[in-house]
């Protein structure tokens, strides 16, 4: 009697944004462990998207880590009491389920090897942003003076990041900031060694309309083509189409 195959598809884990309208556009949420560039130009909601990842994630009893690069704590604290979350993220916040590090670029070059040990270390942490990831390696060297041992340097950091991200299994989110006049040599190795791309832009078509656009997700069908949407009191809302 021959021997039935059995089915044995394999079957993607799978974590929610947080943001309805982007989970659906990738069959229900990012790949759990994955880590995923969140890229676009200043002002169009990057931040703000990041907020509702690390809410989803202490909702559920993770811990989550946001590391800011670019702002000071107040303005961080401006930003999510805009929204009707703010109390309910404040709270997760003093409990240590979302813990909220901000560093100048100085600071950061200084510690991030024990930050990123530190972190490696803490069983309780699945989820991370980094905020803004390629503006780091931007503020620290000056593309047009880079020697070889400056950009050895660079890689040698980035992939120690990756590195240290993929070992713990960590559900990761690196904002890239958009640089529409220059566009360090160093930017374009990170949208490769990503597993996703979330795009967010703006269209300016007599108002200025955002959209998201999911070019790059692994072991995923994502939505292929761009949907709109509208940061209100609710944060990010991806508005139906027609």
């Amino acid at each position: 009697m021959a021997n039935k195959a059995k089915n044995t598809e394999f079957k993607i884990e799978r974590e929610s944004l947080g943001i309805k309208g982007v989970d659906e556009m990738i069959e229900g949420g990012i790949p759990r462990g994955a880590i995923i560039g969140l890229s676009g130009p200043p002002g169009v909601g990057k931040s703000i998207f990041t907020l509702h990842f690390l809410l989803e994630g202490a909702r559920k009893g993770e811990k989550c880590v946001y590391i800011n690069l670019e702002e000071p704590q107040e303005n961080i604290n401006n930003m999510i009491n805009q929204f009707e979350f703010s109390k309910e993220f404040m709270n997760l916040v003093k409990e240590g389920r979302i813990v909220i590090k901000c560093f100048t670029y100085p600071e950061y070059e200084k510690i991030y090897s024990d930050l990123f040990q530190k972190i490696k270390e803490d069983e309780e942490i699945k989820r991370i942003v980094i905020d803004s990831f390629n503006c780091f390696f931007s503020a620290s060297f000056s593309p047009e003076s880079l020697n070889i041992g400056q950009e050895v340097n660079i890689r040698r950091m980035i992939n120690q990041a990756f590195s240290m991200l993929r070992k713990k299994g960590l559900t990761s989110l690196l904002v890239l900031e958009m640089q529409l006049d220059k566009q360090p040599r160093f930017y374009y190795n990170v949208p490769h060694l990503v597993d996703g791309i979330i795009n967010l832009d703006f269209l300016e078509l007599g108002t200025i309309e955002r959209r998201i656009f999911i070019p790059k997700m692994r072991w995923t069908n994502q939505f292929k083509e761009s949907k709109s949407f509208d940061i209100n009191k609710k944060g990010i809302v991806v508005l139906k189409e027609g």
